[in-house]
């Protein structure tokens, strides 16, 4: 019980480092993705999609699992695109995304591939629309190109060991219901093309840092009344608050209407709210009865 009570407090009060998942994948069985997108848009796709990566060609990143695609997803030699959708998610600004890729180890030929991360915004997206040529081309509304591995498509600019990607979100005005996209995308690829062999993406995640302040600024701003059954009233002007559940996990970005947020569908429990103001922010324990 006293290790239970000091790993709590540790999760309430020392929350400097901390961090929260808003979404992560491993991809070590890709059929229970229900709620994510595949498309292949290439200029003469074949009937095949993102697939579950093959260990013969080399091992996950962190497990024997990940998820692949290579160049048999269009026939013949033209432009290579095939999309694998993220569900929608609330990002923000200073948003971590980071996944780790790789293509086959160097051969004595090599064939160059490129891959894309790419945001939508809004609660729903556009898909990749038309056929043939157009349809290779167009992005819908993933207009926002984050990253790119291998933009120039050369023969040394795709990693041929597990290699860590990130980026961190910025440009938006606030919360914000976003999709990204990872979008394998080849000009002259294909079965018969000059360029694209085989690609590996494994472990996805975006995470949000949570940020502490000093108990000085802490103890300028009160969270009202504690325990709640309803709503929760901050003593300062807020700008915006996140509710954490004790494991670190975020449940719930409530508005904030008249200095107070609603919580009533929250489970009666132990939380912690990270309260944003002009001036910084600040963390405080609170009751849900």
């Amino acid at each position: 019980m006293i290790r239970k009570l000091l790993f709590i407090t540790s999760l309430a009060f020392g929350l400097t480092n901390a961090q929260t998942t808003i979404i992560s994948q491993e991809f070590e069985d890709i059929t229970t993705l229900t709620d994510w997108t595949f498309l292949n848009k290439s200029q003469s796709p074949s009937t095949g999609n993102w697939f579950q990566g093959n260990p013969v060609v080399f091992l996950g990143n962190a497990d024997t699992e990940y998820i692949a695609a290579n160049y048999a997803l269009n026939t013949g030699s033209s432009v290579l695109s095939a999309w694998m959708i993220t569900p929608n998610v609330t990002l923000k600004n200073g948003d971590v995304i980071k996944f780790f890729t790789r293509t086959t180890d160097l051969g004595a030929t090599v064939y160059p591939d490129r891959l894309e991360l790419r945001m939508s915004t809004g609660a729903t997206f556009t898909a990749p629309a038309g056929t043939g040529a157009a349809g290779a081309s167009s992005v819908g509304s993933f207009t926002t190109l984050l990253l790119s591995v291998n933009p120039t498509l050369t023969s040394t600019g795709y990693p041929h060991t597990w290699t860590e990607y990130s980026y961190t979100v910025s440009g938006l005005s606030g919360d914000i219901a976003a999709n990204l996209a990872f979008r394998y995308y080849v000009t002259g690829g294909g079965t018969t093309g000059s360029n694209s062999d085989y690609i590996g993406v494994d472990t996805f995640s975006v995470t949000r840092p949570v940020m502490a302040v000093s108990d000085v600024s802490k103890a300028s701003m009160s969270v009202y009344p504690n325990p709640t059954a309803d709503y929760l009233t901050f003593s300062q002007k807020v700008t915006s608050a996140d509710v954490y559940d004790l494991s670190g996990k975020l449940v719930a970005s409530p508005a904030v209407v008249d200095s107070k947020i609603d919580v009533k569908s929250l489970q009666n429990g132990n939380y912690v709210v990270k309260v944003n103001t002009e001036a910084g922010s600040t963390t405080h324990k609170f009751i849900k009865k």
